[in-house]
């Protein structure tokens, strides 16, 4: 039920972001965060920032990457659901 309303408020389909909290990035959520699938799923399960995805969530590459590190795995994926959720 609560990720039903958080998909709905994110704007991206429920099966959507079941899958970021296994590590994938879909069509929809590339498309709303203007950034390929690839780069949110390196840094959702690596840290690894791109110069798009760091803007993106309005860092450098750096900073982004240090952030990713900091939050670990749960918390990328939370901050890429925050992004959806605020844009």
């Amino acid at each position: 039920m609560i990720h039903g309303s958080v998909s709905s408020q994110a704007g991206v389909t429920l099966s959507d972001l079941e899958s970021l909290f296994n590590g994938r990035a879909y069509a929809s959520v590339s498309k709303k965060m203007n950034v390929p699938m690839g780069h949110i799923e390196d840094f959702i399960n690596h840290g690894s920032a791109s110069a798009d995805l760091a803007n993106c969530l309005g860092f450098d590459m750096l900073a982004a990457e240090n952030l990713g590190s900091r939050l670990g795995k749960e918390g990328r994926i939370g901050l890429v659901i925050g992004v959806l959720i605020s844009s």
